[in-house]
């Protein structure tokens, strides 16, 4: 008769007591036994490593009713299953049932196939997800040629069928949207960077930076701000960045820019804790200060360089208004259009929620998407003078759970990212395009040296990259050059937003940073326009 479970336990229990002043191992293959009611048993079989390899049922005869394979290949996170149930002799198989899974721990496959009891397959079905596109593809067992057959892979509730066609708005409804901004934005409820300060006043030495348009050409008139934050901004091939460090006041984690004022030759002087304007100085370099009011002690300059920033010529004035279809929470987005170069004197909008503009030129405005926007499709909103244009685009997020943290060395993290936002693009949004052209295939190609543009007249494609700026304190499994690149196209959202599960192993012990970014090879979205009475800008 076989020993309880417990019984069972108590003797291994006993026996590596006995062994432990030995240098053997404790345990090499080893079963657990357990009832499983009717007369039926639970094998349980571990290797020498203490993981569970198989799981057997077997009936109150002894005879096989079902046998589930665990394989543990090295460096898997998941091992891969195959389970196996028996027709009630124990000897034919019933069905097959493989999973796989990915270095990481992502699903990559099942395989499942059915038999009668000679042993003839009467039926199963296939399907097999690639990781790094998030599609699916499936099939089905047809037994009149014995071969599998494509099939509709199953969706989620929230996909439906049919096309999805963008919606704009009415000019009325756009009017209303408008005005609700504006009164946003003079009640002060621009979406803002920082969190509300909760501690009290103190002057501290902070790095301030003036953000400009890169593109700075003589006798243009231009838009920048002040802001606390310049790493933000590092990278930006679109922005000049002019750090300097002042002795401001500070509140918490805010900067009070109150007093402070901005200046160049030739221009009057500007506060500046709010939107910088001023013409070009037709030279080939010249100075921005920031001062306290009128103390010269507490001040200082900084030379901006025209001849390295600038364009040869301006790019011919467009009168409609485009935008990127895709744009990052956090991030900057870009907009093209008749600009009159003073963004004081222009509002955007993700529909009623005003949003800052850092920097503007005659034909290009720079805004930054507020991170407590919610992702998905939304209109964005474009007052310049008499025009205001709605422009169908859709807001993306990029999220990692857990969030990265410090790790000690020899640690291991399971991370899970999820791009949120694209899975709301309309059918038409998703036509082949570049925008803007320049600067996204030169941050392709340094993202991606396999990188392909989509043809014209084809679907469009999303790259989503993922990259580990800390490769002295991680590294992450299964990534070419510590980076991770998407190829993502509509189908890759047919079940929603897209995920990507992996494994972070720390190599230092100290805190690591994951960026990740999108480039849409879309077309860009194109702005219904609608006059209105030219009146006095708001402030």
């Amino acid at each position: 008769m076989r020993q309880s479970l417990f019984e069972f336990n108590s003797w291994l229990i006993g026996a590596c007591s006995l062994l432990a002043l030995t240098a053997a191992p404790c345990f090499g293959q080893h079963t657990v036994v357990r009832d499983a009611g009717g007369g039926k048993k639970i094998e349980l079989i571990y290797n020498a490593s203490e993981q569970l390899v198989e799981t057997r049922t077997v009936d109150g005869s002894g005879r096989l009713q079902g046998l589930v394979e665990h394989e543990y290949r090295p460096g898997f996170l998941t091992p891969q299953e195959t389970t196996t149930s028996y027709w009630p002799d124990g000897k034919a198989v019933r069905s097959v049932a493989r999973v796989n899974y990915d270095e990481n721990g992502n699903f990559t496959g099942e395989a499942i196939s059915l038999f009668n009891e000679s042993g003839t397959q009467i039926g199963g079905s296939t399907l097999a997800h690639d990781p790094f596109t998030g599609i699916y593809r499936c099939s089905k067992w047809d037994p009149s040629v014995q071969a599998h057959q494509p099939a509709k892979c199953p969706t989620s509730e929230e996909s439906a069928d049919g096309e999805k066609q963008s919606k704009g708005l009415t000019r009325d409804e756009a009017m209303k949207d408008l005005e609700l901004a504006r009164q946003a934005q003079r009640g002060g409820q621009n979406i803002q960077w920082t969190s509300p300060a909760k501690s009290t006043l103190t002057t501290v030495m902070k790095e301030i930076a003036v953000v400009l348009p890169a593109h700075l050409r003589p006798g243009e008139r231009v838009s920048g701000t002040v802001t606390e934050d310049p790493q933000r901004y590092d990278g930006l091939q679109d922005l000049t960045v002019i750090r300097t460090g002042l002795q401001v006041e500070s509140k918490g984690d805010t900067v009070d820019l109150r007093g402070w004022v901005f200046e160049i030759a030739g221009s009057e002087p500007q506060r500046a804790d709010g939107p910088v304007s001023f013409a070009v100085p037709r030279a080939s370099e010249f100075e921005v200060t920031l001062r306290m009011g009128r103390d010269t002690a507490r001040s200082v300059s900084r030379t901006v360089t025209v001849a390295q920033n600038s364009q040869p010529q301006k790019p011919t004035s467009s009168k409609v208004f485009e935008a990127a279809v895709l744009c990052l929470k956090g991030e900057i987005c870009l907009i093209r259009g008749p600009f009159g170069g003073d963004s004081s004197k222009t509002l955007v909008a993700f529909d009623t929620v005003p949003v800052p503009i850092l920097a503007e030129t005659e034909d290009t405005a720079y805004i930054s998407v507020p991170g407590r926007m919610p992702s998905g499709l939304t209109h964005l909103i474009v007052a310049e003078g008499s025009r205001v244009a709605v422009l169908p685009v859709d807001v993306a997020e990029i999220a990692f759970s857990p969030a990265p943290r410090k790790l000690a060395k020899g640690d291991t993290l399971v991370l899970h990212a999820t791009l949120y936002g694209p899975e709301e693009l309309t059918d038409d949004q998703w036509r082949a395009g570049v925008f803007p052209a320049a600067e996204t295939f030169e941050r392709a190609r340094e993202l991606d040296a396999a990188f392909e543009q989509p043809h014209e007249g084809s679907e469009g494609i999303i790259e989503f990259v993922i990259r580990n700026v800390t490769p002295d304190a991680v590294s992450l499994r299964g990534s070419k050059n510590q980076t991770f690149v998407f190829k993502l196209t509509p189908d890759s959202f047919e079940n929603g937003e897209f995920k990507y599960q992996f494994v972070v192993e720390a190599t230092q012990t100290r805190e690591f940073e994951l960026r990740g970014t999108v480039l849409p090879f879309i077309e860009p979205a194109r702005g219904q326009q609608f006059q209105i009475k030219a009146g006095p800008p708001e402030k």
